[in-house]
C-alpha cells in the first residue's frame, strides 16, 4: 500500500506488550496506528482529534473500564469496530451485534486479516463504486484465499501475509476493477501478481 493510502487504525489496549505487538503486526501490513490508547478517556481523546480513522481494534476492558462509550462514538461515525479481547465470556451489548469479535488467542495474523476484511466490508456501504465488496463475498472468500496462498508459499506465516498484502492491494485498486469480473477471480489474480512481485514475502 502506498504511503498516502495507508489504512488508519485506532488501537485501544491497556497491556503494554500486547499493544506493542498489535501495532507491530499492523504496521508491518502497511497500517498507520492511532494510539495505542490504554484508557477509555485516552481513546475518546484520540477520537476527538482524529477524523480519518477507518477501523478500530478495541480491548473490551481498559484498566477496569469498559470501552463501550468509545465504541458508541466509532459506530456513530460508521467506523468498523473489532473487539479484540481475552474476555470471551464478557457480554457485548446488543447495539454492537454487527461488530466483529476476535479472541486474543486467535493470534495477530488473524487480527490483521480481520482489520482488512472489516475495511473492505465497510467500503461497500460508504462507496457505491465498491458495492461488490459485500460481507458474504469478502468473508466467504478469505478461507479460499488462504488455501491458495499456502499452495504458493509453504511457510504458513508468509502465506497469511500474502493474503493480507492481496487485501491491501485490493483496497487501493477496487475502483479500477472491471465490474463484469467476479470478485473472487479478481482477488486470485491480484494474489498471483503480488506473489510474482515478491515470492518470498515482503521486502
Amino acid at each position: 500500500m502506498t504511503p498516502d493510502r495507508q489504512l488508519r487504525v485506532l488501537v485501544a489496549e491497556d497491556e503494554f506488550y500486547v499493544a506493542n505487538e498489535i501495532s507491530y503486526w499492523l504496521e508491518q501490513a502497511g497500517v498507520t496506528i492511532i494510539g495505542p490508547t490504554p484508557t477509555v478517556n485516552a481513546t475518546l481523546s484520540s477520537l476527538s482529534k482524529a477524523d480519518d480513522i477507518q477501523v478500530a481494534v478495541l480491548d473490551i476492558n481498559l484498566n477496569g473500564e469498559l470501552i463501550f462509550p468509545a465504541a458508541d462514538e466509532l459506530v456513530r461515525r460508521s467506523i468498523p469496530v473489532i473487539f479484540y479481547s481475552g474476555y470471551d465470556s464478557l457480554d457485548v451489548p446488543d447495539r454492537f451485534k454487527n461488530s466483529a469479535r476476535l479472541s486474543k488467542g486467535a493470534g495477530f495474523s488473524d487480527l490483521v486479516s480481520a482489520v482488512f476484511e472489516q475495511h473492505l466490508q465497510n467500503l461497500s456501504t460508504l462507496s457505491p463504486i465498491c458495492a461488490d465488496f459485500a460481507e458474504p463475498n469478502i468473508l466467504g472468500l478469505v478461507p479460499e484465499l488462504r488455501l491458495r496462498a499456502r499452495m504458493l508459499v509453504s511457510d504458513v506465516r508468509l502465506a497469511d501475509r500474502l493474503v493480507e498484502r492481496t487485501l491491501e492491494r485490493a483496497i487501493v485498486l477496487a475502483p479500477t476493477r472491471f465490474k463484469a469480473q467476479p470478485i473472487g477471480e479478481w482477488l486470485h489474480e491480484l494474489m498471483a501478481l503480488v506473489h510474482r512481485e515478491s515470492p518470498y514475502g515482503p521486502n
